[in-house]
């Protein structure tokens, strides 16, 4: 049996999840060329600091940002990971997904962010595990071809 979603069923279920995930609000701290995203209980007490350790995202700003983009935003594997337990590995190399990741974290912070970052389970060869990188820009509605020099 096939189930058919709409794009807005969609966005709400994720929505849903990264809420029961991570909070229904998102703190960020700028530093220099990174701006780090905290789940909703990683707020600091006073006088104590997060540690970088503990975002759930990263957004470059400098150096380390996607070609084209102003935002980029990484997802670091343990938040990757957690997803991929609610939603299927297949699910997370499209562009819906990741325009609604980004619309997300746009929503919970007005960072603007425009582009997304994330290295996703490509299957083994060989009893070797391989991850594939994932780049994708909303504004450009494409991948980002990743050039290495």
């Amino acid at each position: 049996m096939d189930v058919i979603i709409t794009k807005s069923q969609y966005q709400k279920i994720v929505f849903n999840l990264l809420d029961v995930l991570y909070g229904p609000k998102l703190s960020y701290e700028r530093k220099k060329d990174m701006i780090y995203i905290y789940p909703n209980d990683s707020n600091p007490f006073e006088n104590e600091s997060i540690g970088e350790g503990d975002a759930i995202f990263r957004v470059y700003t400098g150096s380390g940002k996607g070609k084209g983009c102003k935002k980029d935003l990484y997802v670091n594997s343990e938040t990757g990971e957690e997803i991929d337990n609610f939603i299927p590995k297949v699910a997370t190399r499209k562009k819906l997904f990741s325009k609604t990741i980004l619309s997300y974290v746009n929503e919970k912070t007005n960072l603007d962010i425009d582009c997304i970052d994330f290295w996703y389970y490509a299957g083994s060869t060989n009893d070797v595990d391989k991850e594939n990188r994932y780049n994708f820009s909303v504004k450009k509605n494409k991948k980002i071809k990743i050039t290495t020099n």
